[in-house]
């Protein structure tokens, strides 16, 4: 433990003074609650630990850091550097998550169909950039392209990679906004000690990019697509105003032909999100769908986030890469209704309410409840995690 903090002091010296916050969590979980396992950004929340992190933004680049150091290691969770050319393009390395779905509040949400903050952020390379249209200024198309490598385990005896892809049409008038994208994500090329290689060539890649399909496998009624591939039909709609912001969104989720055809109906996440800009009163309500992943046999058959071949299916150290309420291994069909509500200026206090039910089974409400207290450079914050127990914790956060 003395050597990662003195890396993690270390660190901290040597960066400028500014834009930086160290955090101070102290923990006592046995059997953590729902919301100390996840969307805690792939971290184990049964150990205290000690954060840094620093953002800065620069004229043509931006810099950002997160570690977090406990008494068995210390991890770089999101971190990545990215360069910029004006608005044409960026290019950006490191752990981060995504660069589409920008709408989606990730402090409140239950997390994005595809890539939320569940898992830790997956190194990634990437290329992103917009184009404005101009013959109509208030168009513009958003695109990106991104490469990332998952890890070796006891599944995995050489890492997949997964491809990514994303284009959006956006609108922006003074008072509102919307966008449609599509989103592409696959699997690809690694090995498992049980199913052996897979392919892993520049021509595989090409078909990975297409979703072409590869070699029949004695047995299937027909050719899979090379890869396990995921995806989402992206819609949202932003209203503004000088008192408040109102959102609406759906993002369709697919694993193939018949998903992106709409034949397993209106799956995926449904969002509302209000925000009141005097009281900065947040409130978030959404519902994630996926009772019609295998509606209809053999065609649909999608089975969210998990995969024959590889075996982990969408996932990433243990945790879903996606939402959190989708199994990757054991996944049945549900329904499930999510609310947050936010409140980080209320007379120097800060607050925030977490809760989640399942509405197609007799189930527990699970919930989070947080409050803290912000002095000039403090803030001191106390939450309670819970269902059919409770979790209680700590963390005080310094501004430097």
């Amino acid at each position: 433990m003395k050597f990662y903090l003195i890396f993690l002091l270390f660190l901290s010296i040597l960066l400028p003074n500014e834009n930086k916050k160290i955090s101070i969590n102290i923990y006592d979980y046995n059997k953590p609650e729902w919301w100390s396992n996840y969307n805690s950004n792939g971290l184990n929340f049964t150990q205290s630990n000690i954060s840094l992190s620093y953002k800065n933004i620069f004229d043509n680049y931006e810099l950002l850091i997160n570690t977090h150091a406990s008494s068995e290691k210390i991890i770089f969770a999101e971190s990545y550097i990215s360069f910029s050319k004006k608005k044409l393009y960026k290019i950006k390395f490191g752990r981060y998550y995504r660069d589409f779905s920008t709408y989606l509040n990730d402090e409140l949400s239950s997390g994005s169909m595809l890539i939320g903050k569940n898992a830790l952020p997956i190194p990634k390379i990437g290329l992103l950039g917009e184009y404005q249209i101009k013959r109509n200024n208030k168009f513009k198309f958003t695109y990106g392209l991104a490469h990332s490598m998952l890890d070796k385990n006891d599944i995995y005896n050489e890492s997949p990679l997964i491809h990514e892809k994303f284009l959006y049409l956006i609108k922006n008038e003074n008072d509102y906004e919307y966008g449609f994208g599509f989103v592409h994500e696959a699997m690809w090329a690694g090995s498992t000690y049980l199913n052996g290689k897979f392919p892993s060539s520049f021509n595989d890649f090409l078909k990975v990019i297409i979703s072409a399909d590869g070699e029949k496998i004695e047995g299937q009624s027909h050719a899979n697509a090379l890869g396990n591939h995921l995806g989402i039909w992206d819609f949202y709609y932003i209203k503004k105003s000088k008192s408040n912001v109102l959102k609406f969104y759906y993002q369709h989720l697919f694993e193939d032909t018949s998903g992106l055809r709409f034949q397993n109906r209106f799956d995926g996440l449904w969002g509302f999100e209000y925000r009141d800009l005097l009281s900065k009163l947040d409130f978030l309500i959404e519902y994630i769908n996926t009772s019609n992943q295998d509606r209809d046999p053999p065609y649909v058959s999608e089975n969210y986030y998990n995969h024959s071949e590889y075996l982990l299916g969408w996932s990433y150290k243990g945790y879903v890469i996606g939402n959190p309420f989708i199994d990757n291994i054991n996944n049945n069909p549900s329904n499930v209704i999510y609310g947050a509500i936010r409140n980080n200026d209320f007379n120097n206090f800060k607050f925030k309410i977490l809760f989640s039910r399942r509405i197609d089974i007799n189930d527990t409400l699970k919930y989070s409840f947080s409050i803290g207290k912000v002095f000039q450079n403090f803030t001191t914050l106390i939450f309670i995690n819970g269902s059919k127990s409770k979790n209680v914790g700590l963390r005080i956060d310094y501004d430097i």
